[in-house]
């Protein structure tokens, strides 16, 4: 009977492992992070004891490594928050079969915890320098209980602030880097007036040029329900240009209509707005099948004819006012990390702004 009971144990074992194996695997990485800085700090901890005790045989050790100086505090978090740092990197990296978006939730959710307390129990470990024994203790204590009881109650709170798990996606998504279509649209002339034509003229590219993330769950009662958002497509004007990053690889032909009409323009024509009104107002192919299943296509049609309609009059007035005043587009297709983008490097890319919440169900996004 007990061997049942080890083996049952056994395959629970192994099923917990499989089914968060990302989060264990990214915590494993945090974890020798942690190990190997922490022993050039013990090495140097241990150096300096020895080299004071060297110059007062009186010396406590055991005293002493009650009481660690402020600088020891201060590198012991930074290692625990190096850790996490790697625990993250490892967990938005892993390969897509061993992912999935709870297993992202609770790992972020698992590194809040972690750092904040550590930030706690660092502040409980400053106050209590300079103290006495007895004191220092009580201080520590205190803290101590206080590290494990201010992330839980914070974690409460942020709940209800914290991005959804679609939301968490978009994070991992923007913090990855993923493949995508590069635009560069020189300006002849760089001033405000060709800025504002030009960012209207490439408005709807910029739209469908973003990407929508959908997560479908289910609720207690067993009723689905979908969470949207969106990796937003990004631009900055840089050296003269209009740089566009879309938030994936557009397809040839989509773009190419683009890419067309800006180059005529460039060469100081003035094309017809209809064909990129309907390139820009044409309708993804899952919105197409979306209403075919709902027998609303009818509908969707005179959207499309509405939609081209009107854009096509704002499209003549920017193709008006940058005739001549554009070099041909250049295309290439790269890999993009948005969020390391403009936190390392400062290079200024804006995310284009995009409808919210289920308003996002009908942005025309990136085929």
């Amino acid at each position: 009977m007990i061997w049942l009971v080890g083996l049952m144990m056994v395959l629970m074992g192994l099923l917990m492992l499989w089914a968060f194996s990302a989060t264990l695997i990214s915590i494993a990485a945090g974890l020798i992070a942690g190990a190997l800085l922490w022993q050039p700090l013990r090495w140097w901890r241990r150096h300096q004891l020895l080299r004071a005790k060297a110059q007062n045989p009186a010396l406590d050790l055991n005293a002493e490594l009650q009481n660690h100086p402020a600088l020891f505090y201060g590198l012991s978090a930074l290692v625990i928050w190096l850790g996490v740092a790697a625990m993250l990197w490892t967990l938005i990296h892993l390969p897509e079969r061993m992912f999935s978006p709870e297993q992202l939730s609770l790992g972020v959710g698992i590194a809040f915890v972690v750092s904040l307390g550590t930030l706690v129990r660092l502040v409980g470990n400053l106050l209590s320098t300079g103290k006495g024994a007895e004191a220092a203790a009580d201080i520590k204590a205190t803290w101590a209980l206080a590290s494990w009881l201010v992330p839980m109650f914070t974690v409460i709170v942020l709940i209800f602030f914290a991005p959804n798990t679609a939301g968490w996606m978009v994070w991992r998504e923007e913090w990855r880097g993923y493949p995508s279509t590069q635009l560069r649209i020189p300006l002849t002339t760089d001033d405000g007036p060709g800025r504002e034509a030009l960012m209207a003229l490439v408005q709807p590219l910029l739209q469908q040029g973003s990407r929508v993330v959908r997560y479908h769950a289910r609720s207690r009662n067993g009723s689905s329900y979908t969470l949207l958002d969106a990796v937003p497509a990004r631009y900055r004007f840089h050296g003269a240009a209009l740089e566009i990053q879309l938030a994936g690889l557009m397809p040839d032909e989509q773009l190419s209509l683009h890419q067309q009409t800006l180059d005529m323009v460039a060469s100081g024509d003035t094309p017809d707005p209809s064909l990129l009104a309907y390139a820009q107002c044409q309708p993804s192919p899952n919105q197409m099948a979306r209403s075919l299943l709902f027998s609303q296509r009818q509908q969707l049609v005179q959207e499309m004819r509405g939609c081209v309609q009107s854009r096509a009059a704002d499209l003549r007035t920017a193709m008006e006012a940058l005739k001549g005043r554009l070099q041909p587009v250049e295309v290439e297709h790269n890999w993009f990390s948005p969020q390391r983008s403009n936190w390392l490097l400062l290079q200024g890319w804006q995310a284009v702004k995009l409808p919210e919440g289920d308003d996002l169900s009908r942005l025309d996004a990136l085929r």
